[in-house]
């Protein structure tokens, strides 16, 4: 064993020593393959080719390129992934700013409240009914707050377009000649169905599907803003004067 560990050290040494010479003998021989000369000064020195100008670029250039194709193959599926939950988010945000101007929208116009259309007018002052003059005598405006478990969203919004004038409800859309547009329609129909998700139990809640989401409206379809769209429900109005 110890012969043997010995040998390996010899030869190693040999190896080595053997390396050693040829690195100083390949000094030497490059050395002498300079060929003796007067020294010329940097200026007047033959400048670098084409090529070895050309390469360190059109290498940076291509290492670049792959860079570029690399994040373009992980950056498309990540956002392919990405982009439903966002869609969710935004579709989120614009119903809940639907629901908010819906709110006021029911509320008498003032300075204060510009976006006032006064549904609780006649609709009472929590939207659960009133009493209204109408040909001589009175009618009574129905309760929007459960109007979802009479009507279906489609109905609602009919109702609201073009009026009950056997009730003494007028058109409110401008198709009808009436005052709102679109948007203001479907924000009151969002305010409306948030309204009757608390007060229709699902099952007899005609504004939502048995999957439990929000029809869309017909007339709502292509009509205004991605704001009038914001939920599927929006597409149907209510101004409840259902």
């Amino acid at each position: 064993m110890l012969a043997e560990t010995n040998t390996t050290a010899i030869a190693l040494l040999v190896l080595g020593g053997l390396l050693a010479i040829l690195s100083i003998v390949a000094l030497v021989l490059r050395h002498r393959s300079k060929v003796e000369g007067p020294e010329i000064p940097s200026a007047m020195r033959p400048g670098p080719s084409d090529t070895a100008l050309e390469t360190p670029v059109l290498q940076r250039l291509q290492g670049w390129g792959l860079v570029m194709v690399v994040f373009m193959v992980a950056w498309f599926p990540l956002q392919w992934l990405l982009e439903p939950g966002r869609n969710l988010t935004q579709e989120e945000e614009l119903k809940t700013l639907a629901i908010e101007r819906g709110e006021l929208a029911v509320l008498p116009f003032s300075e204060e409240n510009q976006l006032g259309v006064g549904c609780v007018r006649c609709h009472g002052p929590e939207l659960k009914g009133g009493a209204i003059p109408f040909q001589g005598g009175y009618v009574n405006p129905p309760d929007l707050t459960t109007v979802c478990a009479r009507l279906t969203l489609e109905e609602i919004y009919t109702t609201i377009e073009q009026g009950r004038p056997d009730a003494g409800m007028p058109s409110w859309s401008i198709r009808f000649a009436g005052a709102l547009t679109d948007q203001q329609i479907n924000d009151i129909v969002n305010y409306l169905v948030h309204l009757n998700e608390e007060n229709v139990a699902p099952e007899q809640n005609k504004c939502i599907t048995p999957e439990g989401e929000a029809t869309e409206s017909p007339a709502a379809e292509g009509s205004a803003s991605p704001e009038a769209s914001a939920s599927p429900e929006a597409s149907a109005s209510p101004e409840a004067e259902a």
